[in-house]
C-alpha cells in the first residue's frame, strides 16, 4: 500500500471531492481525519467506511476560516496519532456572483476565509510538525476556473487563483525541509457545489456547457481523487510546486 501508515487530514471531507480523496487515500493504506463544518452525518459515514477499508479514521469538527480552530484541528490530529504527514486542503465554498462594484465585502471576506486563508492557516500550523520529521505532502484544491477567470465570479476565482500562488511560493521554502506542495484544479464536478451550479443554469444552458468540455460530461469525485493520491505518494517524490488540471480537456472559455 502506498501510503501505509501515513496519517492524512482532508479539510471539508465529508462530501464531495474530499469525501472521494479521504476514501481513495484510505484505499491507499493512509490513516484519515476527516474534517467537518456541519455535516457530523455524513463525516461520520465517511469515517465508518474508512474503518471498514482497514484504517483508523476520526471525525474532526472545526471551521478552518478561523484560525484558533484550524490550529486545533492539527494539533488535535498530532495528539491523536503522533505525527501528520498529509494536508489536503479541500474544504471551499462559492457565493453567488455579480460584479465587484456590487459585492457585499462581508461575502468576499468570507469565500477568502474559507477558500484561501484556511489553507494558510492550516498549512502554518502542520508545518512544524512535518519539518520535525522532515517529511510532509501537502495538496491544495483550486478549480479550473483560474483558467478562465470569468466576469461575476471575483472572490471565487482570486481565491482559488490565491491557492496556486500559495502553492508555488510554499514548495519553493520548504523544499529543504523535505516537505512537497502540490495543487490540484478540477473542472466541472458533481459534487454537491457542482450540481448547484449546473442548476443554476437554464437546462439548455446547461447541456451547451458539458458539450462544451471534450469529453462531454462532468466528472465524478471519484475521478479528481487520484490524482491526490499520486501526488502525496512517493511515485511523484519529484513533483512539488505543481498544479494539475483536471477537467475533462475543457476549454477555457466554456466557463464564460
Amino acid at each position: 500500500m502506498k501510503l501505509k501508515d501515513n496519517v492524512a487530514l482532508v479539510t471539508g471531507g465529508s462530501r464531495g471531492i474530499g469525501r472521494a480523496i479521504c476514501l481513495a487515500l484510505a484505499q491507499a493504506g493512509a490513516d484519515l481525519a476527516v474534517n467537518y463544518h456541519r455535516a457530523s452525518d455524513q463525516a461520520q459515514e465517511v469515517v465508518s467506511t474508512i474503518r471498514q477499508i482497514g484504517r483508523r479514521a476520526i471525525a474532526c469538527q472545526a471551521d478552518v476560516s478561523e484560525a484558533d480552530e484550524a490550529q486545533s484541528l492539527v494539533d488535535g490530529v498530532v495528539t491523536e496519532w503522533g505525527r501528520l504527514d498529509i494536508l489536503i486542503n479541500n474544504a471551499g465554498i462559492t457565493i453567488g456572483g455579480g460584479t465587484l462594484v456590487d459585492a457585499d465585502l462581508k461575502t468576499w471576506e468570507r469565500v477568502m476565509r474559507t477558500n484561501l486563508n484556511s489553507a494558510v492557516y492550516l498549512i502554518k500550523a502542520a508545518l512544524p510538525h512535518m519539518r520535525r520529521q522532515k517529511y510532509g505532502q501537502i495538496v491544495n484544491i483550486s478549480s479550473n476556473v483560474i483558467n478562465s477567470l470569468p466576469p461575476g465570479s471575483s472572490a471565487y476565482s482570486v481565491s482559488k487563483a490565491g491557492l496556486i500562488a500559495l502553492t508555488k511560493v510554499l514548495s519553493k521554502e520548504e523544499a529543504p525541509h523535505g516537505i512537497r506542495i502540490n495543487a490540484v484544479s478540477p473542472g466541472m464536478t458533481l459534487s454537491d457545489m457542482g450540481r448547484s451550479a449546473l442548476e443554476r443554469r437554464t437546462p439548455d444552458s446547461a447541456q451547451r456547457f458539458l458539450n462544451s468540455i471534450p469529453l462531454a460530461r462532468a466528472a465524478e469525485p471519484e475521478e479528481i481523487a487520484p490524482i491526490v493520491v499520486f501526488l502525496v505518494s512517493d511515485d511523484a517524490s519529484y513533483i512539488t510546486g505543481q498544479n494539475y488540471v483536471v477537467n475533462g480537456g475543457d476549454r477555457t472559455e466554456s466557463y464564460q
